[in-house]
């Protein structure tokens, strides 16, 4: 079974009306043997949304996608309200969870990674369990080795505007100083704020 990101913009203005086409994207997917875990909507710029779903045989289940007009259909429903900058990409899993929390701000962050994976990787797994004891729980996490890029979230009980004094307890743990060499396997990182999307219901 292999995971895959989705990622792509949805236009300025145009999110209400894309998510009301998104349920019957998943659903073709779903018919097409995709089983989708779970999906965000980055709300700081222009919305950009990401998806996590599996497929046993990803280009088979393409080239059935390709081929099926209620797909075809449904894309040109959605072009008019998205970006062409779709990525779509093979991933391993680090953490992948199910929704349960919905009214948590999901902190997405984004690592290109230099250096050492398997480094990188070993603090990186220190940090979760850290952050999860100062009150934010990992909600997924992929690696994408071949690309260098690394994208995670975590979980936030409160607004986007009160994120950062909230952090000030977790950065100040002593626990947290001694993995500070976790920035040596950052290139460059990317933070926004995210809205977990509620999967629509097999039968939709």
């Amino acid at each position: 079974m292999a995971l895959l990101l989705h990622r792509f913009t949805v236009k300025p203005r145009h999110l209400d009306t894309y998510l009301q086409i998104w349920p019957r994207e998943i659903a073709v997917r779903r018919r097409h043997g995709y089983a989708v875990h779970r999906a965000f909507v980055e709300t700081d710029a222009e919305p950009k949304i990401t998806m996590l779903y599996s497929h046993p045989d990803p280009a088979a289940g393409a080239a059935a996608l390709a081929t099926d007009p209620t797909a075809q259909e449904v894309a040109a429903s959605a072009a008019p309200h998205v970006f062409r900058n779709t990525t779509l990409r093979p991933v391993r899993p680090e953490v992948m969870t199910e929704l349960t929390d919905a009214s948590l701000t999901a902190i997405m962050r984004r690592y290109a990674i230099t250096g050492s994976w398997g480094e990188f990787l070993s603090i990186w797994r220190r940090i979760v369990p850290l952050r999860e004891r100062h009150g934010f729980p990992c909600l997924f996490a992929v690696s994408d080795e071949e690309k260098d890029m690394f994208t995670w979230a975590f979980g936030f009980a409160g607004a986007w505007a009160d994120f950062g004094p909230a952090q000030r307890t977790y950065y100040d743990d002593p626990e947290r100083i001694a993995l500070r060499g976790v920035f040596d396997y950052l290139a460059d990182y990317s933070i926004h704020p995210a809205r977990q999307l509620e999967l629509p219901d097999v039968g939709d």
